[in-house]
């Protein structure tokens, strides 16, 4: 007696390409709806008007010439730091040119607040490109690690 069982036997697998496909649809999700945190603001008082500078942990002090400082509220309002009021650009421009007639090694200085659009930044720092000013500092704040 010949008893031969024909049980094939089957042997089981996981395909992983549809996890792989599920796996990668989740993470362009993820990173797709992810915000991003916001750095805590502290506010410090500057000369005339209250503006908070940018913060960085590496500075260079600038050596003594004729300088000017510049100052740019939240806003995009101008300054002089020598004056309570905000000034237009073209009274800037002309206080600029009168002193860059006296010192043609000016150098000014600008302090935005870090609320303030880049754009408006930009266009302060291309105002003292036109004037031909060559040394013009962005001011940023140190950091305390």
């Amino acid at each position: 007696m010949n008893f031969r069982t024909s049980k094939s036997r089957f042997l089981p697998s996981l395909e992983i390409t549809p996890l792989i496909d599920v796996v990668f649809l989740l993470l362009v999700f993820l990173l797709l709806t992810m915000t991003f945190s916001q750095n805590d603001k502290s506010e410090t008082e500057e000369a005339i008007i209250d503006i908070e500078l940018a913060k960085a942990s590496t500075t260079e002090t600038p050596t003594p010439t004729e300088s000017i400082t510049l100052l740019i509220d939240e806003t995009g309002a101008l300054y002089r730091a020598d004056a309570p009021l905000a000034k237009s650009t073209d009274e800037i421009r002309l206080y600029l040119a009168e002193k860059l007639i006296s010192h043609p090694d000016l150098n000014v200085s600008v302090k935005a607040d870090h609320r303030t659009k880049h754009g408006q930044v930009v266009e302060a720092l291309d105002l003292l490109r036109e004037l031909g000013i060559k040394h013009a500092n962005l001011v940023i704040e140190k950091t305390t690690k």
